[in-house]
């Protein structure tokens, strides 16, 4: 029998990595079992975290919790890296009409909105843009770099020998009364965070998932902006200059990770009524987002495993609600803190 840990992750998406390094930050005995050869929805991901979202624009659930928490988590992991991939950026929305303007202007009057509207533009604020009535800058947001930062969460896991390449199935996991075993390793808890793969498990199939196929494509322009647009679409500014990562897609049938002449299509006509300018398509991406029938997380232990447990569907807001759904695990595990309703699993346990 190989060595013995505490905690064994299953999947280093953008969850799993978040949540290795909370176990690193809580000096908790862990390994990593990942199989790099499935496709994984972080890969594709945007990486925005913003307070304000949806058609109406409001208040994210627990937003100031959450955003805090973000920014703080994956600023600690730079230092420790002594690398850089969170970019806090400031969002400017558009306006398409008077009602807008009107709409931004009783945020303004709000409490709740008023810490994060930076200001409002009464004409047109960048050239290459179609916003003649102007729009509004929100602050306390930004995205991260996923591909880099899961790239090096991963070197270090490996640099520290507490990550292996595996394809876990049903059949490799042994529950005893005291701890699981697992490709010949023992552990106390089994952790899963391996994404829209979740849907079709032995544990946890029961859950009512709400996958979605999302598709974005990064374009390269003729003009510069520091800041993050949102009109119906996220045209986000890389680190390279003139180059931005714009979507995304929501479609709930063809669930695959193939990009679509109709994604694609959709994603232009997009393009279409916010740019004002020539573009070139640079590279096309596609993923399947595993969101929730309520868009809480899921996160909790099996109705008849405790030892087993589960942090999944946080949809197109996985940067965000990690850092938050890793910490509330860890403080259930160590301190024996009650998971809140809203994100435990066990406000679905009529299903199971």
């Amino acid at each position: 029998m190989d060595k013995n840990y505490d905690i064994i992750i299953v999947g280093q998406g953008i969850t799993g990595s978040v949540l290795s390094w909370r176990l690193i930050e809580n000096n908790i005995n862990f390994l990593v079992i990942n199989n790099s050869n499935k496709i994984s929805s972080s890969n594709s991901a945007l990486g925005l975290y913003n307070p304000i979202t949806g058609k109406k624009f409001v208040e994210t659930w627990n937003s100031n919790q959450i955003i805090n928490e973000t920014e703080k988590f994956y600023t600690s992991i730079e230092k420790i890296l002594n690398e850089k991939f969170l970019y806090k950026k400031k969002i400017y929305r558009p306006f398409s009409s008077k009602r807008d303007i009107n709409d931004w202007e009783l945020k303004m009057e709000s409490k709740t909105y008023k810490k994060y509207i930076e200001k409002l533009y009464y004409k047109s604020k960048y050239k290459f843009l179609k916003d003649n009535f102007g729009g509004v800058t929100t602050n306390k947001s930004g995205y991260l770099d996923v591909k880099k930062f899961l790239f090096l969460t991963q070197k270090y896991l490996k640099k520290k020998n507490i990550y292996i390449e595996n394809n876990i199935e049903s059949k490799n996991i042994n529950s005893k009364k005291d701890y699981i075993e697992i490709i010949k390793k023992k552990t106390k808890y089994l952790i899963f965070c391996r994404g829209f793969y979740e849907n079709e498990s032995s544990f946890f199939s029961w859950l009512p998932f709400n996958l979605v196929k999302g598709e974005n494509i990064n374009i390269l322009t003729p003009h510069e902006s520091k800041e993050i647009i949102q009109k119906s679409i996220l045209i986000i500014p890389n680190k390279k200059n003139n180059i931005y990562s714009v979507g995304s897609t929501y479609d709930w049938k063809n669930l695959n990770n193939k990009v679509s002449e109709n994604g694609i299509k959709k994603l232009k006509n997009k393009i279409k009524n916010i740019l004002n300018c020539e573009y070139k398509i640079i590279e096309k991406q596609a993923g399947i987002r595993p969101a929730t029938k309520d868009r809480r997380p899921f996160v909790g232990f099996h109705p008849h495993n405790k030892k087993i447990g589960i942090i999944n569907g946080l949809g197109s807001k996985g940067i965000s609600l990690a850092p938050y759904c890793t910490k509330i695990l860890i403080d259930n595990i160590q301190n024996n803190k009650n998971i809140n309703r809203e994100i435990n699993i066990k406000r679905y346990i009529s299903l199971y």
